[in-house]
Order: structure tokens, then C-alpha cells, then sequence
């Protein structure tokens, strides 16, 4: 979470022209005047808005892109020369249906470490393939993802659709750009993924949590009923995450639904679907 500024800083044309060069290439249009509506939501508590924009982690292409490079180059075994490999590696989308995030992940994986030219196709293949690939225990397969939160998506994703395909594989990672701790702690507790994230977000993450000092508890307050309205079964955001996390292509329910829900009562501003 990113420092905001001053309480009752000017909300002027200069700062709603930041917040928007800010989120310029989020997949759905960020425009002043969205943002501007965004914040009338919120009628006396304008200010309190304007700090959480400050707060926002905006994670851009650039950011996913050093975020996969970085991890891959970390990885124990890995060289991009297959004869200095160890074992046989593959790479496959952490998505149970064809579109999740996985999906487009790995794309921005491949490109990120110049892995998409088709000499290295073998390499990625999804997870109807795995069982013809016959991996064994000196092998490694690498899923890809593009955050984990909560934790409840890869645990089941684990459960239900990976864990018995990749019981003989001799080391499994779970590659994400960022990863909340609640996440980390359930990932490494209820299955036998080895979660590497090149973000590792902390509970003062969490504008709710005590830890988070950016915001008053009667700030807290007052923000909980916004996100209560915009979403009265997940008011803190899935999990109760309490997130103010964004990525280029797609807002987490982890984060606080006054940043996402669309619905009669609530336009939220990093929309995730049309």
C-alpha cells in the first residue's frame, strides 16, 4: 500500500489528472470524470476516497513483466539452455477453464523471458497435458498465476484439478507476481506447492487490519460503510482481504469492492467485467 497524501489535500485538476495518467492502462477506461464520479460516491467523505487513489498498488505491464522475469532467473534448476537444465521443466497455466487469469498469465510469461518463440512450445503445454508428459521425480513444473489472496482459489484449483495430476513431479511451483500472507500461509499449509511471488504483501495491506496506520479507525469506519453498500456479503473485499490492490487487466475480490462492484448502488471504478 502506498503512502497517501496530507488529509484534506486538494482534490484539483493536477491530482485527478495523476490519478488517471496512474491508471491510464487499466483494461477498462480511467478517465477524470470517472474518477471524479467516483468520488462524489463518497459526498462528505471525499477526502477519505482521494487517500484510498493515493493508497491504490497499481501493477502495471512493466511490473508483471519484471516480476516473471525476475522469478524465473531465481528458480533452482533453470537455464534456458536445455542442456543445462535439471530434469525436465514445464510450464503450465494455474486455470481449471479456458480465459482465467492463468491463461493470459502465461502468455505474459513466455514473452517476458523470451520463451515464445515456437522452439520452446514444449515447454508450456496445459493441464490435459500433463499426464502424457510423463513427468517424474526429477522434473519440475512451474504453474503460473497472477496473484494469490485469499488462498481459497489455489487450495481448491490443488484439491480438486492439479494435485493428483502432479503427485509424481518432483518440485512444483506456484509463480505469481504478488501474494497476500493469508495466501502464502494456507498455500503452504494445505497443499504441496512452493509459492514464489516477486510481491509479498503484508497485513498493514489490509486497510481494515490494525497494522494498515494510513487510516483512522473512524476512517475505517466510514470506508466499511461505502464498501458495505457497494457490497453487503464481501464488505472488506473477498477473504476479508481488505486489499487496494489493481492490476493492468483486472481488480482482485480481494480488494474492497468500492474499488470494483458495479451494481444499482454502487459504480465501482476498475471494473471487472463489461
Amino acid at each position: 500500500m502506498k503512502r497517501p497524501k496530507n488529509r484534506n489535500a486538494r482534490i484539483d485538476r493536477r491530482r485527478l489528472r495523476l490519478w488517471a495518467n496512474e491508471f491510464a492502462n487499466y483494461c477498462h477506461s480511467v478517465s477524470e470524470d470517472r474518477i471524479r464520479e467516483w468520488i462524489g460516491q463518497f459526498d462528505e467523505h471525499s477526502d477519505l476516497a482521494a487517500r484510498v487513489l493515493d493508497c491504490i498498488k497499481f501493477v502495471t505491464h512493466d511490473q508483471i513483466v519484471g516480476a516473471f522475469r525476475s522469478v524465473l532467473r531465481g528458480l533452482e534448476g533453470w537455464s534456458v539452455d536445455k542442456n543445462d537444465r535439471i530434469g525436465t521443466w514445464r510450464f503450465i497455466p494455474y486455470s481449471v477453464s479456458a480465459g482465467e487469469s492463468g491463461d493470459s498469465m502465461l502468455t505474459e510469461f513466455r514473452h517476458a523471458n523470451n520463451l515464445a518463440g515456437t522452439k520452446y512450445n514444449d515447454l508450456f503445454i496445459c493441464r490435459s497435458d500433463i499426464l502424457r508428459a510423463r513427468l517424474g521425480p526429477d522434473d519440475t513444473v512451474v504453474l503460473i498465476d497472477d496473484f494469490a489472496g485469499s488462498g481459497d482459489q489455489a487450495c481448491e484449483s490443488w484439491s480438486k484439478h492439479f494435485g493428483e495430476l502432479l503427485a509424481e513431479v518432483g518440485r512444483v511451483y506456484l509463480v505469481v507476481v504478488a501474494a497476500y500472507p493469508l495466501a502464502v500461509t494456507r498455500i503452504a499449509d494445505e497443499t504441496e506447492l512452493e509459492l514464489v511471488s516477486d510481491i509479498l504483501l503484508t497485513e498493514a495491506d489490509n486497510v481494515f487490519s490494525s497494522a494498515c496506520r494510513y487510516f483512522t479507525s473512524m476512517e475505517k469506519k466510514a470506508l466499511l460503510e461505502f464498501c458495505t453498500k457497494a457490497d453487503s456479503k464481501e464488505p472488506k473485499g473477498y477473504g476479508d482481504c481488505g486489499l487496494l490492490v489493481v492490476f493492468k487487466h483486472t481488480c482482485p475480490n480481494d480488494s474492497i469492492p468500492v474499488l470494483h462492484k458495479v451494481n444499482k448502488k454502487w459504480e465501482g471504478l476498475f471494473r471487472r467485467y463489461n
